[in-house]
């Protein structure tokens, strides 16, 4: 009896569970279903945005030379010289400054570059290409030229002059470094930031009474570049698709929310229901018209809050990615601002790429003007009442 009685409460069970049973609005114990589309014609290049030049912190490379309409010079100092007494005992027999060379635009074409004396104190932190005037430096008495060809460059250096820092470094303002022939060419040396690749100066002196010849090295403690760009006043440039460092250029890119809907078969009220996974912008190698990248570029994309004023936001959650030297396929991850737009918390359909190194070096990349990206979409639709 009691096995009988266990079996029909077993029956009864079963009877008001299946009794009950309902639609699995959920989607517990099913498996989700995941899409992976590619999409073509959803995003277009709008337009680039040039902001002003300005000083990247911490900055490895110096610039000399000019590229892109960029005007770039350079400035360093060695002010961490022995004092006025080790002078008073040593005669200097030589000096000479060495530079390390990261990079060239042409390196078939040699860059002369002219070292000029500084004439008034300077400082990373705000110093521009308007704040150092033709007065602000001149020729040493015999003026310094010398041909960028090789990775090293050792040049002579008038000794007089760094005895006269070490007399008085009230007026050791340093030196300026300029290639103004130089067309669509410039140069990248490395800086005081790349401790034993940066700027060098070597003295060879010989003690006045011990007749013991010693050579000291110092370390340029301070360097910069500055720039200026001759069509900074046209900002917004229609027919100029480019992401740079040098002046800071943001491509402007627009997601066509209604394309990508009909491509996926599916309307935007259903669409705004899909949990968006992942969201790309490709860009192949045949879309680039010019570039030059330095190993890479790093890209963050921002949410384009005004388009005529080019404001931007910054969504947190968005990760950065590369545009890296001779990829064929670069993927800019843009999930966290479309998902954004496609749930209309954010109004506008524009993304702002920027580049994480403005004002580091002259890296670019310029896309032909007509050229669309692809768009790759991986979202995952709701389980519906069945």
């Amino acid at each position: 009896m009691k096995n009988l009685f266990i079996l029909s409460m077993i029956v009864i069970v079963s009877y008001f569970i299946s009794c009950s049973q309902k639609n699995n609005y959920m989607g517990y114990d099913q498996d989700p279903d995941i899409q992976s589309y590619t999409i073509s014609n959803a995003i277009t290049l709008e337009r680039s945005f040039a902001d002003t030049i300005g000083i990247y912190p911490s900055n490895p490379l110096m610039l000399v030379g000019n590229f892109n309409d960029v005007k770039t010079r350079s400035l360093l100092q060695f002010s961490s010289l022995h004092d006025t007494t080790w002078i008073d005992s040593t005669s200097i027999e030589s000096c000479q400054i060495f530079f390390k060379r990261k990079s060239q635009m042409n390196q078939e074409i040699p860059i002369t570059i002219h070292a000029y004396k500084l004439l008034k104190s300077w400082s990373v932190s705000s110093t521009t290409w308007d704040s150092i005037s033709t007065e602000d430096y001149e020729d040493f008495p015999t003026p310094i030229e010398f041909i960028i060809n090789t990775d090293s460059i050792c040049i002579d250096f008038p000794f007089d002059i760094v005895e006269d820092w070490i007399n008085d470094d009230s007026l050791n303002y340093g030196i300026l470094l300029d290639a103004s022939d130089a067309i669509d060419n410039f140069v990248e040396l490395y800086t005081h930031n790349t401790n034993d690749d940066g700027p060098l100066l070597k003295i060879i002196a010989i003690g006045n009474e011990t007749g013991k010849k010693d050579t000291l090295n110092f370390r340029a403690n301070k360097d910069m570049f500055i720039g200026f760009d001759e069509n900074m006043n046209r900002n917004y440039d229609p027919g100029k698709m480019i992401i740079a460092n040098l002046p800071p250029s943001q491509l402007i890119i627009k997601v066509n929310v209604d394309s990508v809907c009909t491509q996926l078969g599916t309307t935007l009220d259903k669409f705004k229901k899909y949990s968006i996974n992942l969201a790309n912008v490709q860009f192949d190698s045949t879309m680039i018209q010019n570039s030059f990248i330095d190993d890479y570029i790093s890209i963050l994309p921002y949410y384009v809050s005004d388009i005529q004023s080019n404001e931007n936001m910054y969504i947190p959650t968005t990760s950065i990615s590369y545009f890296m030297e001779d990829d064929s396929l670069s993927i800019i991850t843009v999930t966290a601002i479309f998902e954004g737009i496609i749930r209309e918390d954010l109004s506008n359909p524009y993304i702002a790429l920027v580049s994480k190194q403005e004002n580091k070096d002259y890296s670019f990349i310029e896309f032909f003007e007509n050229s669309k990206p692809t768009f790759h979409i991986i979202y995952t639709k709701p389980i519906l009442e069945k």
